[in-house]
């Protein structure tokens, strides 16, 4: 129990510690009056007080400021005839009182008058200081020569030279404050409780919560709602909710009784959905609530709980740091990557396999606005055509034999907010390419055997090893998509033509790989750079991490040419060839080896060996994974 009494004077503040004292209470106090007090009073309501007692003009001005339980502590009859009395010592030919009171009771003055021998001239209800100086000034010009009242009203009649009787706070009447106090604690606890533990879930609720009485005035609004609106509680509260956001309705809906749920309005540049709910106590409307959750935010959570379920891959781990070369060429393309970087433009980079598109992909999007949000890399070759669009796009539930249950977001939703890497984007089938092409322009998605389209707001960035401008001429890839894919153009440059950076590289991955350093000779490291390394730094970093195991065993010279021996058998049998070696095995088993050895000979592109083999994509795939 944390009971605080906020006393306009010093004397008060004693006097109440001394009566809990006596009491055996544990009752804080503290001085203050108008401004000071009500200042107080939130502090202490802060800090967990359950109630609070005052008198007076300091009463009236904190009831407004909390919304714990105030007692106020009346003055009493006997309050008022003890300062007569102090005051009559002091009365000459006159005989005027001037008694000014913060809020007007029962008074019968004329019988005052007659007991006292005096004229009393009473002004009562005020507020605000500057009303207590008027109310001074008008009893002076009355006549009075003593002035009986609150702090304020003291001090302004001892500064303007009259005697001034401060209107103190007798033991009785503490007495029966404190008692009050003590007993709506005891009433009210439990309702306190439940208040607590409502304020609690409302205050802290991820949905804006409004709750406005008949009139439309606002008595709660939460944090969230702070933020959705950018709006103080303090500046809202009190006052009607439709003059600060019009599109609210909250009178709409006391006046009609209907709940409005799941509306969507609109407030500054922010889409809400809006459920608005009539309050009724036994069939009466007395007041409405509204809740508000930003569309933005009901995409944020999606986002959130898909990412639990695909944090693997969703995480850009490359900065332009970690794409090495001091080529002039290569610079310049870092420069420009790093400007690109800037922009929500979509970029298509253009290169070999092992030449870093993705090191480079990855980098853009560490260096963009969009850092802390999600990296999806997805491999268009990869996965199998039947597949692809739902991976893309997303499924409803039941959208096709097989479906997950509930259905399941596409990699476009996945990277909302974030960015989307189309790798090997030339193999992307001409129909799924229509479906992209909408993506991009209208910025939203549809989920398989869904009727409603999902906003998205993705950077997209393309890679590919092809010649797209060639694809748009033979009719597989589009040329609309490729000129909107074609607006940032970014080139890799294979090893074979930046053989400067080859012993830079060399080094880097030796760090990386090796716990010791490596050296080679000087006749090795020119062999190295003379060496076309047609698998680009995928192969030469493939060749360092070779080496780092095997150096203890194996001179590095003799890996080296078992490399370029290697190369060569595998080029002694192009697709082109009239033949190819496999293990021998049975049928089944010999034409998969076959399979896989076409496919890595085209760089893991799907498409292309189909193309070479004239069979589709599909029986490509079967072949593969049979």
């Amino acid at each position: 129990m944390k009971i605080a009494f906020i006393a306009p004077y010093e004397e008060l503040t004693s006097l109440v510690l001394d009566i809990s004292k006596e009491m055996n209470v544990e009752i804080d106090a503290y001085t203050g009056s108008f401004e000071d007090a009500g200042h107080i009073a939130k502090k202490l309501e802060a800090k967990g007080y359950d109630i609070l007692i005052s008198r007076g003009a300091t009463y009236q001005h904190i009831k407004d400021s909390v919304k714990i339980p105030i007692v106020k502590c009346e003055i009493s009859s006997f309050d008022i005839l003890y300062a007569l009395f102090d005051s009559m010592k002091y009365l000459e030919n006159v005989r005027k009182i001037g008694l000014i009171l913060p809020k007007s009771i029962a008074l019968e003055g004329n019988k005052i008058s007659k007991i006292f021998d005096i004229k009393l001239i009473y002004m009562a209800s005020y507020t605000h200081i500057e009303e207590t100086k008027v109310m001074v000034n008008e009893a002076i010009n009355k006549g009075a020569e003593v002035i009986i009242g609150g702090i304020s009203t003291f001090k302004h009649a001892e500064a303007l030279g009259k005697k001034g009787i401060l209107l103190k706070t007798s033991s009785e009447t503490v007495l029966q404050a404190i008692n009050t106090a003590l007993e709506v604690y005891d009433l009210t606890r439990n309702q306190m409780m439940e208040t607590e533990r409502l304020n609690n879930i409302l205050k802290f609720s991820y949905e804006g919560i409004i709750v406005a009485d008949t009139n439309g005035i606002v008595n709660f609004f939460n944090p969230t709602a702070e933020r959705i609106f950018d709006i103080r509680a303090d500046e809202i509260i009190g006052k009607k909710a439709d003059e600060y956001i019009p599109t609210t309705k909250l009178l709409e809906i006391v006046e009609t009784g209907q709940a409005q749920l799941s509306q969507i309005q609109r407030f500054n540049n922010n889409t809400i959905v809006t459920n608005r709910i009539p309050i009724k106590v036994k069939d009466k409307v007395e007041g409405a609530v509204a809740t508000f959750q930003e569309i933005s935010k009901i995409q944020d959570y999606e986002k959130m709980y898909r990412t639990e379920i695909y944090k693997k891959g969703l995480v850009a781990n490359y900065t332009f740091y970690d794409y090495i070369g001091e080529d002039s060429k290569v610079k310049e393309m870092i420069k420009n990557a790093k400007i690109y970087a800037k922009s929500d433009s979509t970029v298509l980079i253009i290169g070999e396999s092992g030449t870093g598109k993705e090191i480079l992909a990855q980098s853009i999007h560490n260096a963009s606005s969009r850092n802390n949000n999600p990296f999806v890399a997805v491999n268009c070759s990869a996965i199998p055509e039947n597949l692809l669009e739902s991976e893309l796009f997303g499924y409803e539930d039941g959208a096709f034999t097989g479906a997950k249950k509930g259905g399941r977001m596409g990699l476009f939703e996945l990277a909302h907010t974030g960015t989307i890497l189309l790798d090997e984007i030339g193999s992307m089938p001409l129909n799924l390419q229509t479906r992209l092409l909408r993506v991009l322009q209208e910025k939203e998605v549809w989920r398989i055997g869904s009727d409603k389209s999902i906003k998205i707001d993705v950077r997209v960035i393309a890679s590919t090893n092809t010649n797209l401008f060639e694809a748009v001429e033979r009719g597989d890839f589009r040329r609309d998509l490729y000129f909107r894919l074609n607006v940032l153009k970014l080139e890799t440059l294979p090893l074979s033509h930046r053989k400067g950076d080859v012993k830079l590289i060399f080094d880097y991955f030796v760090s990386k790989y090796s716990d010791k350093a490596i050296s080679i000779s000087e006749e090795l490291a020119t062999k190295l750079e003379e060496y076309n390394w047609p698998g680009n730094v995928r192969e030469l970093q493939n060749f360092v991490e070779r080496i780092s195991l095997l150096k203890e065993y194996v001179p590095i010279e003799t890996i080296f040419e078992e490399l370029i021996e290697g190369h060569d058998k595998d080029i002694s049998n192009p697709i082109d060839g009239d033949s190819l070696i496999v293990k021998k095995g049975t049928k089944d088993e010999m034409e998969k080896e076959i399979f896989q050895k076409l496919y890595a000979e085209c760089n893991n592109n799907a498409t292309l060996l189909a193309e070479k083999l004239g069979i589709s994509r599909t029986t490509v795939w079967k072949k593969l994974n049979s």
